[in-house]
């Protein structure tokens, strides 16, 4: 067993020889902007559009191709969770709750083109923080907008005084509103992030397990194929979840915003 045990790895695989998560960097305005992150959240978006186009060109109002019938039963599902939360006020959010579903989901794709390199050619734009940061910023804004034209701005700021407990205890009321506000967009980026992150980070340790050797057999360079081709897989089901769970946030936190003031 101790001579089998020797011959086990060909040489230590320590935590600083695994790399996950860097990007060729470029300086603009002063900033540093992930280059390779950069471009494929460009391509995600020309792919986005590119459908787009092409459902519009090939929809009909009579026999619907199997692409038209997919688009449509993704719009049909988005479209009664709206109803089901919001009603039909909120009309207005399904072309963003979709336009979201679809982008994250083609950005969360890019991950099974990944290889556990140190740098990827064309990575998930969503394994870095920044493009999930923007996109919840962004929700964030439109529901406070959305809050503020229902309610009024007297109403809006009312709201975070007087709930959840009596209006006397206002400061408590203004900082556990607070807080509530502030989590939302650090719970949508953390989620999608981390899972994103975490894919990355099993496609370099399943790269890294091509050194483990029974004495001459290349026993982690057989396994590391199959492996790895069962983790995109895996990885492409989290990838519409992660999808899904942010459209659906975004719903509910439209629901919040544009409810009746008594509704809370």
């Amino acid at each position: 067993m101790i001579g089998l045990g020797s011959h086990l790895l060909s040489a230590p695989l320590l935590a600083s020889d695994i790399s996950v998560g860097e990007h060729p960097q470029a300086k603009v305005l002063g900033l540093t902007v992930n280059v390779d992150i950069v471009w494929a959240t460009i391509i995600a978006g020309l792919v986005v559009v590119a459908l787009g186009m092409l459902l519009r060109s090939r929809a009909t109002s009579g026999v619907p191709s199997k692409f038209q019938l997919l688009w449509e039963l993704v719009v049909g599902a988005v479209q009664k969770q709206v109803d089901e939360s919001i009603g039909p006020r909120g009309a207005k959010v399904v072309p963003l709750a979709l336009t979201l579903f679809v982008f994250i989901f083609t950005c969360n794709l890019f991950v099974v083109l990944g290889i556990g390199s140190r740098f990827e050619f064309l990575p998930a734009p969503t394994s870095d923080i920044n493009l999930p940061l923007a996109m919840a910023l962004y929700v964030f804004v439109l529901t406070n907008a959305a809050a503020i034209r229902n309610r009024g701005v007297g109403g809006y700021v009312a709201h975070y005084l007087k709930q959840p407990f009596s209006p006397k205890l206002f400061p408590i009321n203004l900082f556990m509103n607070g807080i509530e506000e502030i989590i939302k967009p650090l719970t949508l980026t953390l989620r999608l992030f981390g899972n994103l992150f975490a894919g990355g980070l099993m496609l370099s340790l399943l790269a890294a397990l091509v050194i483990w050797r029974l004495g001459p057999v290349p026993v982690g360079g057989v396994l590391a194929i199959p492996l790895t081709i069962v983790w995109k897989l895996f990885d492409m089901a989290i990838g519409a979840i992660q999808a899904f769970i942010f459209a659906l946030l975004t719903i509910l936190y439209f629901d919040t915003a544009m409810a009746p003031e008594e509704a809370h």
